[in-house]
């Protein structure tokens, strides 16, 4: 059997939330695209249990949703909105509170667990006629001819072809590391543990957080009103402690260090722990070529804000693309994609700079420091108007 050959208007290297999504937006023009994705099979929405994973969504993401017609799919399922957010200091002497009326919305955010995103995407995608989708593949290397990759299956007999590729394909990336674009790499020096718990108290579509030295520990309302979801950020060792505690201490600990501010945790759920590290390519695109997502960063959960970028780095590219398209283009200038990556590079590296600036910050427990930052977060809770301006940053809005 020969080499079987077959060309595409792009190639979407990766099929987790990004990656759908891009295909989606892209899929508004009447070109052919290719999603190529490693897993055999994509783990469904399951009613009777939340998803260890989950991610806070902004206004922003959900308008995204909403343009795709798929965001009241995912309300059917599941999703769970909040209204208000609570952050303070390890201590308590210092805090800020947001809600969603000061900023004449009806929500902050929702937390959604990422097999509800994931089940709807792909439903959307498998209905799609200019997508075609390929499962469980491995990738073997990228070859570039006349400025358009190429990129040959593993087994050597497929070879598929497109004026553009575009890595959607994580933290670990592929592409990235085909194409030979290096990337900034730094330990955050924390594991984070999640884990689905019940509470004592209900919470009141309230998200939580508690700065400690030792790392941050958020409480996220799910939508049972005594569920959340925990994402616990700490250092290695503890981390590792934590992991082996059995639910009941787990459970003793968790609420100790939550300050009992949702009474006891009365039940938790399986745990997983990662590593916590920031990257940042250095460089987004090459001709023919772009990067989306964690592919192309990954950054502190601790503002919920991985999934958020990655989304507007998709709807930016897709834009951009699409215009070029609309002035009947068949291949997309490097001019085009170097403006994606001017504009979401520097967007990115501020939120970047600002997570690991809020890490340093709260990690640090010198007399001074702590003072100042108590003093920092009181100040900011009095004076609505900052306060407002940087929740409507935080919301896209």
């Amino acid at each position: 059997m020969g080499i079987i050959k077959d060309r595409y208007d792009v190639i979407i290297v990766g099929g987790g939330i990004v990656g759908l999504t891009l295909a989606l937006l892209l899929a508004k023009s009447d070109k052919r695209i290719a999603l190529l994705d490693n897993k055999a099979k994509v783990e469904s929405f399951n009613r009777e249990q939340y998803d260890v994973r989950v991610s806070a969504l902004i206004p922003a993401s959900v308008k995204l949703f909403e343009q795709l017609s798929v965001w009241d799919d995912m309300m059917a399922l599941r999703v769970s909105p909040f209204t208000h957010m609570h952050v303070w200091d390890g201590d308590g002497r210092g805090k800020i509170e947001f809600d969603a009326a000061s900023v004449g919305v009806n929500e902050l955010g929702y937390i959604v667990e990422n097999n509800v995103m994931l089940q709807v995407l792909w439903q959307r995608v498998a209905a799609c006629a200019q997508i075609t989708v390929l499962n469980d593949i491995q990738l073997e290397y990228l070859q570039r001819h006349e400025h358009n990759p190429n990129i040959e299956l593993h087994g050597g007999d497929t070879i598929l072809s497109a004026p553009l590729v575009i890595g959607a394909d994580g933290a670990q990336s592929w592409l990235r590391q085909a194409a030979h674009i290096a990337i900034t790499e730094r330990e955050y020096e924390h594991h984070a543990i999640v884990c689905t718990v019940k509470t004592e108290k209900t919470h009141d579509k309230t998200a939580r957080q508690r700065f400690m030295p030792q790392g941050p520990l958020a409480f996220l309302p799910l939508e049972t009103a005594n569920s959340c979801s925990i994402v616990w950020s700490s250092a290695p060792t503890y981390a590792d402690t934590l992991m082996q505690l059995s639910d009941e201490d787990f459970a003793l600990t968790l609420t100790e260090a939550f300050q009992s501010q949702l009474g006891a945790v009365v039940e938790v759920g399986p745990r997983a722990k990662f590593p916590l590290i920031m990257r940042h390519a250095q460089h987004y695109v090459q001709p023919g070529l772009a990067l989306v997502g964690d592919a192309a960063h990954t950054i502190h959960p601790l503002a919920g804000q991985g999934l958020n970028l990655g989304l507007a780095d998709a709807a930016l590219l897709a834009k951009l693309v699409l215009q070029d398209y609309a002035h009947k283009n068949e291949r997309i200038k490097h001019s085009t994609l170097r403006r994606y990556e001017r504009a979401r590079k520097a967007d990115n590296a501020t939120m970047l700079a600002a997570m690991d600036g809020f890490k340093k910050l709260f990690g640090n427990d010198i007399p001074v420091i702590k003072w100042l930052r108590h003093r920092g977060l009181n100040l900011t809770d009095r004076l609505d108007f900052v306060k407002n301006l940087i929740l409507q940053k935080a919301m896209g809005i």
